[in-house]
């Protein structure tokens, strides 16, 4: 069994996410997108989720004015169907909690299934659509929101290293 580690990404860690989006995304994010969100945006926090030396995936939100917006979430291919979606998310949503954010939005294909699963098991619920929000498909975005609140105190794990084996 591998242990999973959630922590705070690093400079360091660019090049092997950025390696990740191109894995994994038609339109992925630069490198030099993802450095800004670690380095210079103030707003945003990114997470990296480490099994052993190898970094698995990562997400990243900004927080606003008491919310927040999930902007990318990813396991790369080679580690997915091992609950590391869903701790980076639980993640998330402790960090939000712990900064006080009273809601977390995001956007997802409307044919992710398994993504729409996971929010909707973790309390996000639907709040609109994008008609052909993807450029490249001309697919829609499902929008949808969790209200975080007391009642998320079982998110409130410990936060700088997040330790949980598959």
């Amino acid at each position: 069994m591998n242990e999973i580690v959630i922590r705070e990404a690093k400079l360091y860690d660019v090049p092997a996410l950025a390696r990740i989006e191109r894995d994994n995304f038609a339109h992925p994010w630069t490198a030099e997108q993802i450095t800004d969100d670690i380095v210079r945006n103030k707003q945003a926090y990114v997470a990296v989720a480490m099994a052993g030396d190898e970094r698995a995936g990562y997400a990243d939100i900004w927080m606003v004015a008491g919310e927040a917006e999930l902007y990318n979430i990813v396991v790369d291919e080679p580690f997915r169907g091992r609950h590391i979606g869903e701790m980076l998310l639980d993640h998330m949503v402790n960090k939000c909690l712990e900064s006080g954010c009273e809601v977390l939005r995001l956007e997802v294909r409307r044919s992710n299934e398994p993504a729409i699963s996971l929010y909707n098991k973790k309390g996000f619920v639907r709040t609109g659509l994008r008609r052909g929000y993807y450029s490249e498909t001309g697919e829609d975005a499902v929008l949808m929101d969790k209200t975080i609140n007391a009642l998320d105190a079982d998110y409130n794990i410990d936060f700088e290293v997040e330790v949980q084996t598959i």
